[in-house]
């Protein structure tokens, strides 16, 4: 817990690549790469301050197998391996180890969190599933956001502007008393649209009120603070709230949605060597609605709401048994309270109590080889039944700083709020028709979605032998089956009227031809692939990192099974990126991004009807770049960023979603000083 002298550790020229060499999310507590029974990748404090990037997701994107999407000006959708969507929820997200997802919807809204760039010590990727410490919703991986610890480092602020109304800014205060730190942030962020939407003299739309130019806008504050209670002991408090405006997109027929969010939350953490506690509260309270509909249509106003509650307690012990074995264990226990609620869900949908217990023995057998056995129970209420994820790592060390990996899980996400419980009537292009959308209809009210499944096995190889450079390679192979997908409407037949489905709903004034909802898809995803990427160090202030990563998916359809082909995931995707550091203050970073071609099946309304059609996305190329220059002694620096520099020099414009905004380019510029 004591702070930590990086520039006496690594040199003054590599201080923000102090934690380069350690992780905590891949086994719950503190461990070298090389240890890891996960593959796992670190964005670095130094990888986001020369990046110049404000948005998390963007940071992300330089990491192997990551799938990065941006729709709108607030809305970026972000998986691991494949399976991206809108709306996407294959990826757990955690801040300092408490998720921040919305159980409504699944998803994260990455621009409506308390915290911001300025307050990120380093972001740690677990490349591959997780349920086996951290249960449902850690399907294809883990996102874990680590901020900077209270009383480290010093005060300031970060301030900047940019075309087309963009604006960024932050501000910190950190310090330490004894025993007691903490560190308080506020920060405003704004986003444009990347493309408008509705014209000012569109006279046959109703607009929500949102501003038409707005994407994302966001207030936030955020306190943390940490009391030390004795040698390796520690109480940790928190709090932190965030008032935001996004233009988002929901999935099947909804494009285009406001959004107005709050959230808060309340958290206290107890640490000590063998016995770790936490516990936290956390709302989301919004508005949304359609940002514009055809006059005599719905906005489909709504309110969504949540609180969630959540406690854990965990047991960590070393002791050797045989002598020659040492064992690293990890007990923990934890509840979780969800209350959820939405205009367009059941009336009748309860309060759910979810429970887990995790078990996590590493065994070191002598000084090369390790065996990780995890495993994890969680009881989701919706399903009324337990739901076991093991995990299993083979870690061979044929060197200290090389590792080669072994490791095979299973993994599995529950049924959203939205999923389970949606009861929600579509209006039809056709006036005065209407389709319901619920996944438990009258006639076939017992329905329950199973859980998405995914099986997993990698392989991978990692080499930091040398001072001048780094590489992985990772093999995986991962079989997804029950994914929650749309089903495909049915209109309403005559014995189903005769039952009391369909017909005439009083509350809209439309009639109800048809049924739609969600289901569990029936086809099963075998998806092959790899990774490789290294990082070199040639000279003092120069880091060039490059990777790659490939994707091949086949879906095994059973008799009667009619999925259509699902290409949302590029085959190939390339990352690469050079950063520089001088003695005289200029430093900065240039990053390229490639991602092959997409197809993409998704459900529009067509007359009487909901159909799927199968869109085409292209090939896309991303460039970025950042140039800086630190003055006074290090406290002051000026910087400049473009984001997508190539808009323009290809025949179509950049879109990362078939439905998406058409991505251009932007520019900005920071001044920042530290007291």
């Amino acid at each position: 817990a004591a702070p930590v002298d990086a520039a006496g550790i690594v040199g003054a020229a590599r201080t923000e690549d102090v934690y380069q060499e350690t992780v905590i999310t891949a086994s719950r507590g503190a461990q070298s790469p090389l240890d890891s029974p996960n593959s796992t990748t670190i964005v670095t404090r130094q990888d986001i301050r020369l990046s110049g990037m404000t948005r998390i997701p963007e940071l992300l994107r330089r990491v192997a197998g990551m799938d990065v999407m941006q729709i709108t000006g607030g809305d970026e959708n972000v998986s691991m391996r494949g399976f991206n969507s809108r709306l996407a929820n294959k990826l757990l997200v955690l801040v300092n180890g408490r998720t921040v997802k919305n159980d409504v919807l699944g998803s994260t809204f990455w621009e409506a969190l308390s915290i911001d760039v300025d307050q990120i010590e380093r972001i740690e990727v677990v490349r591959g599933p997780g349920s086996a410490l951290y249960g449902a919703d850690a399907f294809a991986g883990i996102v874990n956001i680590i901020t900077i610890e209270p009383g480290a480092g010093k005060s300031g602020f970060r301030a900047g502007y940019g075309d087309h109304q963009q604006g960024y800014g932050s501000v910190w205060a950190s310090a330490r008393e004894g025993d007691f730190a903490y560190r308080l942030s506020a920060g405003y962020t704004r986003y444009p649209r990347w493309t408008r939407e509705v014209a000012d003299d569109r006279i046959d739309l109703e607009t929500s009120g949102q501003s038409q130019d707005l994407g994302a806008q966001n207030v936030r504050i955020d306190l943390r603070a940490s009391q030390r209670l004795g040698p390796r002991r520690a109480l940790d408090v928190g709090a932190g709230y965030a008032r935001s405006e996004l233009d988002v997109y929901g999935i099947g027929p909804f494009n285009d949605y406001n959004l107005e969010v709050t959230n808060a939350d309340v958290a206290v953490a107890y640490r000590s060597e063998n016995v770790n506690a936490r516990a936290y509260y956390a709302n989301l309270d919004g508005y949304s609605l359609l940002n514009a509909a055809y006059l005599g249509h719905t906005l489909y106003a709504g309110r969504p709401q949540q609180h969630v509650a959540n406690a854990e307690l965990e047991f960590v012990k070393t002791l050797r048994a045989p002598a020659s074995v040492v064992h690293d264990l990890h007990i923990g226990l934890g509840y979780r309270l969800k209350a959820t609620a939405w205009s367009y869900l059941d009336d009748d949908m309860p309060i759910e109590h979810h429970g887990s217990v995790f078990l996590q023995d590493s065994m070191r057998l002598g000084e090369r080889v390790t065996l990780v056995a995890s495993g994890r129970l969680d009881y989701v209420p919706y399903l009324e039944r337990l739901i076991p994820s093991p995990r299993g790592s083979v870690i061979v060390k044929p060197t200290d700083r090389q590792a080669i990996r072994l490791s095979g899980s299973t993994a599995f996400r529950s049924p959203t709020a939205l999923e389970a419980y949606v009861d929600l009537p579509i209006q039809l292009a056709l006036p005065g028709l209407e389709m319901l959308s619920t996944t438990r209809p009258p006639v076939r009210s017992g329905v329950i979605i199973d859980p998405e499944q995914i099986i997993t096995a990698e392989a991978s190889y990692l080499n930091q032998q040398s001072d001048y450079f780094e590489f992985e390679v990772t093999a995986y192979y991962n079989r997804v089956s029950d994914l929650i997908v749309l089903s495909e409407p049915q209109r309403t037949t005559l014995s189903q009227r005769a039952q009391g489905v369909g017909g005439l709903n009083p509350e809209t004034g439309r009639y109800t031809s048809g049924l739609g909802g969600f289901e569990n898809q029936c086809d099963v995803y075998h998806v092959v692939g790899g990774e490789l990427g290294g990082r070199v160090y040639p000279v003092e202030g120069l880091d060039i990192f490059a990777n790659y990563a490939l994707n091949l998916s086949e879906q095994q359809r059973p008799d009667g099974c009619n999925a259509l082909e699902d290409g949302r995931t590029s085959q190939h995707k390339v990352n690469a990126g050079v950063q520089v550091r001088t003695p005289v203050g200029v430093d900065g970073e240039v990053t390229f991004h490639y991602q092959s071609s997409q197809e993409w099946a998704e459900q529009v309304p067509m007359g009487t009807v909901i159909a799927t059609n199968i869109y085409p996305l292209p090939a896309y190329t991303l460039l970025n770049a950042r140039l800086g220059y630190r003055f006074l002694d290090n406290r002051a620096e000026i910087s400049a960023t473009v984001f997508n520099a190539l808009d323009g020099i290809g025949d179509q414009p950049l879109q990362m979603h078939p439905f998406g905004n058409r991505i251009g380019r932007r520019f900005m510029g920071f001044f920042r000083y530290s007291l």
